[in-house]
């Protein structure tokens, strides 16, 4: 089974590890609840990083527009 964890970045450059070792489900809650939900409102997340197993980054969104994959947008 595939595990994922969730790194932000703030405006202030602190780095915060929101979501450790999760499944498909909570990770898909946990981007939800960051690109849509109160913190996303306010404007203050500068990077959403969500890095697979193996430390390979698997999702990307810097300033609100996701970089990778590329393609789709945030």
């Amino acid at each position: 089974m595939d595990q994922f964890r969730v790194w932000i970045t703030f405006e202030t450059g602190d780095s915060h590890l929101d979501t450790d070792w999760c499944d498909q489900a909570t990770l898909l809650s946990s981007l939800s609840r960051l690109l849509h939900g109160p913190v996303a409102k306010m404007n203050i997340i500068t990077e959403i990083k969500v890095v697979d197993m193996s430390d390979s980054i698997v999702y990307l969104v810097q300033n609100g527009k996701q970089v990778w994959p590329e393609g789709a947008a945030a």
